[in-house]
């Protein structure tokens, strides 16, 4: 079970109308977007909108309502197993990582960044604290922003099959996560210019 992360949904009020204090977001001139996910530790990244941010934020806090964090609390679910491979609970890991639908759009991800194997299996390594150290500052930044905008569009679309019965193939998932990306990225990145056709031939050459 899964909802748009824009939706209020009667009867789950506590949970999925989840309002973000003034005092957790912060956007700063330099259009830094930030929230702030506890007392001591804050999430930003300037490459994308300010709605992504806030999703991962959610997704970070548990607070995106599949089946095990709606049965966590007290809402009965006729089942909680995943609505679209069946072969396990739908939690949030499941949703975004290991479900095989999932799987195969980060595996189509990493073939086209040429990363080989799929590395990040959670919502923690993927999603949480600095991205990739081993890169430049700014190649860090642009791999969180792609895997936060995967993240993303995975939980959107998600919802769409679901409930809307959408197909949303690999070949077509790839190409809409290629475009929001380039789209973001590109528009944000004032150190150096982005080329599109570079970016669908080698997008890590913007990240060392």
């Amino acid at each position: 079970m899964a909802f748009d992360g824009d939706d209020q949904v009667d009867g789950l009020s506590g949970f999925l109308m989840v309002s973000l204090k003034p005092g957790n977001i912060s956007n700063s001139s330099n259009s830094d977007h930030a929230v702030q996910t506890s007392r001591h530790a804050t999430i930003r990244n300037n490459l994308v909108p300010l709605k992504i941010v806030i999703f991962i934020w959610r997704v970070l806090k548990r607070r995106i309502p599949v089946c095990t964090e709606i049965d966590k609390r007290g809402i009965d679910l006729d089942s909680v197993r995943c609505p679209l491979c069946d072969d396990d609970v739908e939690s949030i890991d499941h949703a975004l990582f290991f479900c095989r639908h999932s799987m195969d759009i980060w595996e189509r991800v990493y073939k086209w960044w040429n990363l080989g194997s799929v590395t990040n299996l959670s919502v923690n390594e993927a999603f949480r604290g600095n991205a990739n150290r081993t890169l430049t500052n700014l190649g860090s930044r642009i791999w969180q922003a792609l895997e936060w905008t995967c993240g993303y569009l995975m939980w959107k679309n998600w919802n769409n099959k679901v409930f809307g019965n959408k197909c949303w193939s690999g070949p077509t998932a790839l190409m809409e996560i290629q475009l929001k990306s380039f789209e973001w990225i590109s528009a944000h990145v004032k150190d150096r210019k982005i080329d599109w056709l570079d970016w669908m031939s080698n997008p890590l050459n913007y990240c060392i």
